[in-house]
């Protein structure tokens, strides 16, 4: 009847039309999420798409991203400041420094020769200046920090020197590190606290504002407390050199910037 005549074109057109909108060539085209079909009988249909489809609809496509989508992860970034000369505290990173795509170093960092900052690590030189020595190794996921200043009147830099080995997760705030020490995985340092040459702090340790934890000494426990003698014979050397040589190899597989264009292509 009337019901039928008025199905017929519509079922002479739907099947005539394509299952999605006409394909592109296009870049857009190709990025663009194919609408999700309504399951529901009777469902309104919706009226137009997002103008930026989700992660999640999209979840299935190994398109590349749009132009608009490609937001770069900048590895080292300057910080405003009043202070600073041009009102921007930039950081300076030597040429062999290997920092992690996924790393992020803000405002006044100094990063000396060899030096290594691995993946998720922030080093924040936005309140006080951040010294990183030459081939000291800052571990996955450290967070490094300052205050404005210390009750005690000392600098609240936060100074790391060179040879030290900063283990994954740890999180220093305006302390300083001496040269050869080694801070296990999971520590807090916090301000103002000192960790002397060839010094060790164990895992999982907290230091205290303002402790010091003796040269060539082991320290643990939270808060830590001594726990032995290192042996002179026997330091940090050998993870030293290990962490180099890792740096070294990461660095040639990373380009200084990321690799969207490739996919652009």
């Amino acid at each position: 009847g009337v019901r039928g005549a008025r199905a017929a074109p519509a079922a002479a057109a739907a099947a005539a039309a394509p299952p999605h909108a006409a394909a592109s060539t296009s870049l857009t085209a190709l990025t663009a999420c194919p609408p999700i079909p309504s399951v529901a009988r009777g469902h309104p249909a919706r009226s137009q798409a997002p103008a930026t489809p989700s992660v999640s609809a999209c979840r299935f496509s190994t398109s590349p991203a749009s132009a608009d989508d490609n937001m770069l992860h900048r590895t080292s970034m300057p910080h405003v400041s009043e202070t600073a000369l041009g009102g921007q505290n930039h950081p300076m990173i030597q040429p062999d420094v290997f920092v992690a795509p996924s790393a992020t170093v803000v405002g006044d960092v100094q990063i000396n020769f060899g030096a290594s900052v691995w993946y998720n690590a922030v080093i924040r030189g936005d309140k006080n200046q951040v010294k990183v020595g030459a081939k000291a190794s800052v571990g996955d996921r450290v967070s490094v920090s300052t205050v404005a200043s210390l009750d005690s009147g000392f600098p609240a830099i936060c100074d790391i020197g060179y040879d030290t080995v900063i283990g994954s997760g740890s999180s220093l705030v305006s302390c300083t590190v001496m040269p050869g020490a080694t801070i296990g995985e999971n520590c807090v340092i916090l301000e103002g606290s000192l960790v002397e040459a060839k010094a060790t702090v164990l895992p999982g340790s907290v230091v205290p504002p303002g402790r010091r934890v003796p040269a060539g000494q082991i320290w643990g426990g939270n808060p830590v407390e001594y726990v032995g003698e290192n042996d002179p014979e026997h330091g940090n050397e050998g993870v030293v050199e290990t962490e180099s040589l890792m740096a070294a190899d990461h660095i040639d597989e990373f380009l200084p910037i990321n690799t969207a264009f490739w996919q652009k292509e």
